[in-house]
């Protein structure tokens, strides 16, 4: 077994690596939102008969399944973490870039903010939290 400082073994070099990771994944999370908004832009509108408003949660599910499970896919072995933290740690991950890049995206496109896009990214939020946490829990 190799002493602390030098190696694998020590817990700071293990989280400076997984810090590593983690902000590759969460950016990966971000720049996957951005064709996910102007492809459910359609989704989005608010009008008298936008009946495709009822999908959005749907493309927002799937969209958060994929950010969960991207993040947590192998987590507990790099982090060395696991249970509520490191569950915490990956919904955050998961949840905050799309929420952050849909307002930057909002500012940037000038298009409203509507209650499409307030069901697509809760949909999200949930199905990333629910993904990240099965997956990581499936790997303690």
């Amino acid at each position: 077994m190799a002493r602390f400082g030098h190696g694998k073994t020590d817990p700071i070099q293990i989280l400076k690596n997984y810090a590593r990771t983690y902000f590759i994944k969460v950016a990966s999370v971000a720049a996957g939102w951005i064709p996910i908004y102007f492809i459910s832009h359609p989704f989005r509108r608010e009008g008298d008969l936008n009946v495709l408003m009822l999908f959005a949660p749907m493309i927002g599910a799937l969209a958060g399944v994929v950010a969960g499970w991207h993040l947590a896919q192998d987590a507990v072995e790099d982090s060395s973490m696991h249970g509520v933290t490191l569950w915490f740690i990956l919904v955050v991950g998961a949840a905050a870039p799309m929420w952050i890049m849909d307002a930057v995206l909002n500012k940037l496109t000038g298009w409203p903010w509507t209650f499409g896009g307030f069901m697509m990214l809760t949909a999200a939020t949930l199905m990333a939290l629910a993904s990240a946490v099965w997956v990581a829990s499936a790997q303690e």
